[in-house]
């Protein structure tokens, strides 16, 4: 006689049944952590190397975008920076 799968099945002797939610759920451990600190100290890394790679560019953009005290004083609009 064929036997079909249930989705309750007995107990055996020696063994633990679980609820399909518990069973799918994985647990915390170690490794986890390990995984978790190395990629976040990773990402950290490469956030302030691509920072220090453009920091240059940065400086150049925002210092001609400012205008000189002559632009300032010949325009009607809000008051601005003054570069030197």
């Amino acid at each position: 006689m064929a036997t079909f799968p249930t989705r309750d099945p007995r107990p055996e002797s020696g063994h633990q049944v679980l609820e399909a939610t518990d069973a799918r759920q994985g647990r915390w451990g170690r490794h986890a952590l390990w995984i978790l600190i190395a990629s976040t100290t990773l990402a950290v890394i490469a956030l302030f190397a691509a920072w220090a790679f453009y920091s240059d560019a940065f400086t150049t953009v925002n210092e001609a975008g400012a205008p000189t005290a002559a632009e300032a004083a010949a325009t009607t609009g809000p008051v601005t920076d003054v570069r030197r």
